[in-house]
């Protein structure tokens, strides 16, 4: 899938202040794996405001101008298609909660866009936690979640559990989340090498999931991006498996994020394909700030999304 999104520029003074518009070039892939017999990851790749645009497992290719871009990745937990629908859940909602964010009052400062994010996640937790204590079927269901919210130039991240966020700049993949799980513990106290944390058979021990609680807590991450930076969100599906050499190697290949997502995911699963793997690539691109604003074109969406929503948020 590849999406584009135009970002908007900056009020200025002056023409001659105004910065170099940034367009976000984005695709997703999920893939089962070669092991399970399910998959329980979902992503979502989105553009926020009144022409909302929601990329869920579909090829095409979108512009959208003027708005923040929204990209997930979601691990879901519980098995049984629990996880597959806590995964589901936690993209849905977070969506819907940033669109009514951004529709009603965007904003202006990043400490409120940080608050926003807490508030999707917060929502998200809600709807996974109040549908698992009805449903004793799906009791237990949770899900990881990494978002991040493309506004300007400024990334905003939001994390809970172990679905990692990478920065790709100069050849080289910075992992700019932190593992929310017992082996990141583990490591930073010392009591265990990155080395044998990668062979432990407690590195799917998370410390934190959407919905396992009645509250939960994200780590919370920004980063200001620059022309040709490759932004990569992952569930540990592939994380586990594609080292960070092998994510800026691909990354960088080639210009189209549909194909570097597919080629990420199939390394994962030439090295075994464990889990399900779930990846989000979306890269930088100068734009031309002297270009009108194209007008939106909507070519897909989520059907049903909103209704299915607003009835777990019931």
């Amino acid at each position: 899938m590849g999406v584009f999104f135009r970002m908007p520029e900056r009020e200025a003074a002056s023409q001659a202040e105004i910065p170099r518009r940034l367009v976000v070039v984005a695709g997703g892939r999920t893939d089962i794996g070669r092991v399970r017999t399910l998959n329980e990851d979902s992503y979502l790749v989105a553009a926020l405001g009144r022409d909302a645009v929601v990329m869920k497992g579909t090829t095409t290719t979108l512009t959208v101008p003027h708005t923040p871009a929204l990209l997930v990745v979601a691990d879901g937990v519980g098995g049984a298609a629990s996880g597959e629908i806590a995964s589901l859940m936690a993209t849905d909602t977070m969506f819907i909660e940033l669109r009514r964010k951004y529709e009603s009052d965007w904003p202006r400062t990043q400490g409120g866009i940080d608050s926003a994010l807490r508030a999707a996640i917060t929502a998200a937790n809600h709807v996974i936690f109040t549908y698992s204590s009805g449903n004793p079927q799906h009791r237990g269901m949770a899900t990881t979640a990494t978002l991040a919210v493309v506004h300007d130039s400024t990334i905003t991240i939001a994390q809970v559990g172990d679905s990692r966020a990478y920065l790709v700049r100069g050849g080289t993949a910075r992992q700019i989340t932190k593992d929310q799980s017992l082996i990141q513990r583990l490591i930073d106290a010392g009591e265990m090498t990155e080395g044998e944390a990668a062979h432990s058979d407690r590195r799917n021990i998370i410390l934190q999931a959407l919905g396992s609680e009645s509250t939960v807590a994200p780590d919370m991450y920004r980063e200001q991006a620059e022309v040709g930076d490759v932004l990569v969100l992952c569930s540990d599906g592939l994380s586990n498996l594609v080292s960070p050499n092998d994510i800026a190697r691909i990354a960088l290949a080639d210009d189209n994020m549909e194909t570097v997502c597919e080629r990420l995911v199939a390394f994962a699963n030439a090295h075994g394909g464990h889990d399900n793997i779930t990846v989000v690539a979306a890269r930088f691109e100068p734009g031309d700030p002297n270009e009108p604003p194209p007008s939106t074109k909507l070519e897909s969406t989520s059907p049903g999304l909103s209704d299915r929503v607003r009835r777990w948020l019931r």
